[in-house]
């Protein structure tokens, strides 16, 4: 298996990343001895157990001195280490990070990410490449291109009427996408009309509420997911007022009666939110001109940074609205969080925003803004899992799950940027060490130079 795998990255094309070959077989039981597991179930995680691998399946679970291993495992001794399930960022734009992002995305143990919008054969060619093992990067669900009434951007489609709107959503369940994502400018009639046929294809819808649907609206009709804390207040909370500037006074009394009523029918219809916290501080800081550029922005590919340049000029009046409305989502979150809103972890990664390190900040940020580390923990493992259906295979640590899983020389429920401190990820069964992770990390500077 080593001979074919080295064979096949030689013949991978140029720029392309292989995971590094182990000169273990596949086959090879992988054991995990002695670890601390927490499998976002909301138990506290038992310490001194055993994970035994076989392919890439979770195969036997328990206590260290109960679990025999296998003949001829490879064993590795995880004692003082955290082992937690594989990362889910539920909010990656893959065509607007380039291909660069992908091995950033699992050297920070991100082993899925649901795309939001991009070109669906480039995206397809990666899913079929990491499959192949041709290529390191995450599990990938998509929706293709994002609809909306105006073309922003290249990875966007125009819908047009109502009867055009539903006739796109058939094309795409044709063409197999995973699921529908609309975007901010959709028509009300075209909207209801989208939802309305991707429930009869069998298809969830999610994105932002258009502009002229309230979000009670939206939930009500069922849309899944509701993406971005602002998308609450970008339409016709905003229409309504007669000052922009007062945005964050107005979430600020709209909160207590408001804001409850609206998070209490998020709950009774299951409706669930990703904040993307972490995007919209970075924006902030990415206008602060008194600030330095982030270094982790070397594996940010160069023709985004060309693309999105840093504003030159930010005036201290705008940065101040643009904290005070931060603070105020912040705050948006907390009651959620306290109401009983479902909330998904994602961090808007798309140009010069960083992949992979930016869902450990949304994960911060949800922590932040009142979650617990097991909350936030959930909400990049558990509630993605089940937001996709896919509970058999993710989302926990059990027997029967598939093996992809992060291995931490921390406790993450003591302190949530502990998920950042990452000794190994395997993924499907494969073990990367921190220094199959730094290479990983190395390859993609490199390539994100080119890109």
């Amino acid at each position: 298996m080593k001979t074919l795998h080295v064979v096949a990255c030689l013949f991978a094309l140029p720029g392309l990343l292989c995971a590094q070959a182990d000169s273990h077989p596949k086959e090879r039981p992988l054991v995990l001895a002695h670890v601390a597991v927490i499998d976002t179930t909301g138990a506290a995680p038992p310490k001194d157990m055993t994970v035994v691998i076989t392919g890439d399946l979770i195969t036997e679970l328990g206590p260290a001195k109960q679990v025999k291993i296998p003949k001829g495992a490879r064993v590795v001794d995880a004692t003082g280490k955290f082992l937690i399930p594989g990362l889910w960022d539920m909010h990656v734009h893959l065509s607007w990070t380039r291909g660069s992002a992908l091995p950033v995305l699992v050297a920070n143990g991100v082993t899925g990410v649901r795309d939001m919008g991009g070109r669906l054969g480039e995206i397809d060619e990666w899913r079929t490449k990491i499959a192949a093992g041709l290529l390191v990067g995450p599990r990938i669900v998509r929706p293709g291109p994002q609809l909306n009434g105006q073309k922003f951007n290249p990875y966007q489609l125009v819908t047009g009427n109502p009867d055009e709107t539903r006739g796109v959503v058939r094309a795409l369940k044709e063409v197999g996408v995973d699921f529908i994502k609309i975007h901010r400018r959709l028509p009300r009639d075209s909207y209801f009309a989208a939802i309305d046929e991707a429930k009869r294809q069998g298809l969830w819808l999610v994105g932002h509420i258009p502009m002229t649907v309230t979000p009670e609206e939206a939930s009500d009709a069922g849309q899944a997911t509701i993406e971005h804390t602002e998308t609450l207040f970008e339409g016709t909370f905003s229409a309504a007022l007669k000052d922009q500037k007062l945005w964050s006074d107005a979430i600020r009394l709209w909160r207590p009666a408001e804001g409850e009523k609206l998070f209490a029918r998020f709950v009774k219809n299951h409706t669930v939110v990703t904040p993307t916290l972490a995007g919209w501080h970075w924006f902030i800081e990415f206008s602060d001109p008194s600030l330095p550029p982030d270094p982790r922005s070397r594996y940010v590919a160069a023709s985004m940074k060309k693309a999105f340049p840093r504003p030159s000029k930010t005036s201290a009046d705008e940065l101040t609205e643009l904290k005070q409305r931060f603070a105020e989502f912040c705050e948006v979150v907390r009651g959620m969080n306290r109401s009983g809103v479902t909330l998904m972890a994602g961090s808007d990664a798309a140009g010069p925003r960083v992949p992979g390190f930016s869902l450990h900040d949304e994960l911060d940020m949800q922590v932040q803004c009142g979650l617990t580390p097991m909350q936030a923990l959930q909400a990049a493992t558990l509630i993605p899992a089940r937001v996709l259906n896919k509970t058999d295979d993710f989302g926990t640590i059990e027997t029967g799950k598939v093996a992809d899983l992060v291995l931490l020389d921390a406790n993450p429920l003591d302190d949530i940027r502990n998920t950042q401190r990452i000794w190994a990820v395997i993924v499907d069964g494969k073990l990367l060490r921190r220094g199959d992770l730094d290479a990983l990390l190395r390859e993609a500077e490199q390539i994100a130079s080119r890109n």
